[in-house]
């Protein structure tokens, strides 16, 4: 019998193959490959960028001129294997600009992205693979808001999205080590402050959490 760890590996290796394959079709011109593309990542995306804005005009803007461009110029886009770190990058570029215009001049390019919007306090707790109640949940939220914005950011690209962690630092512009630590601290504070909740998750979430951050 397989563990969860290995069918979860299996799980994301073929989603990996369906989404290559995709990106190959997209690039020599299938317009049904585009729109299977534009279904099959425009939900992750928009998640994805709502912890950047908290204006869904803004967010629906930028990811319309995101899935033009790349069809526009589909026959200049780049060949990679890392699609979905690719297509992050690129949205989390367009709300970086997008917000610096409506801003006029913000100097320090991470602040939009250091002050995350935190409108949606359950995004993280999918990275928990187990049913929770309503209570539970917003115990264990309460505990990831006490993180960084970067610790944030780095265990949702972990963990819901499945990124490694070179792709996650590309997405972020710093190196793998960086990315390690801030899982690592976001990981550690978590593990600080769980035995409060040990009682009704149990410790396996802990383990399992710290095994999938194994590089």
């Amino acid at each position: 019998m397989l563990s969860p760890q290995v069918g979860t590996t299996q799980k994301v290796y073929a989603h990996h193959e369906a989404e290559t394959q995709l990106w190959q079709q997209f690039r020599q011109g299938s317009e049904l490959a585009f729109e299977k593309l534009t279904n099959y990542f425009y939900r992750d995306l928009h998640f994805y960028g709502s912890r950047f804005t908290p204006d869904t005009d803004l967010l629906k803007d930028c990811l319309q001129d995101l899935f033009v461009d790349l069809w526009v110029y589909r026959h200049k886009v780049m060949d990679t294997d890392y699609i979905r770190p690719y297509l992050y990058k690129s949205l989390r570029r367009k709300i970086y600009r997008e917000v610096t215009r409506q801003a006029n001049h913000i100097s320090d390019d991470t602040l939009p992205f250091d002050e995350v919007s935190t409108s949606d306090p359950t995004a993280e707790h999918t990275l928990i693979q187990t049913e929770l109640s309503e209570y539970q949940s917003t115990r264990l939220n309460k505990l990831l808001e006490r993180l960084s914005a970067r610790q944030r950011e780095a265990i949702h690209l972990k963990f819901y999205a499945e990124l490694s962690n070179e792709e996650i630092a590309d997405i972020l512009s710093v190196n793998k080590q960086s990315v390690a630590n801030l899982l690592h601290r976001g990981l550690s504070r978590l593990r600080d402050d769980w035995p409060s909740l040990l009682s009704v998750i149990g410790i396996w979430c802990i383990h399992r959490l710290l095994s999938l951050l194994q590089l």
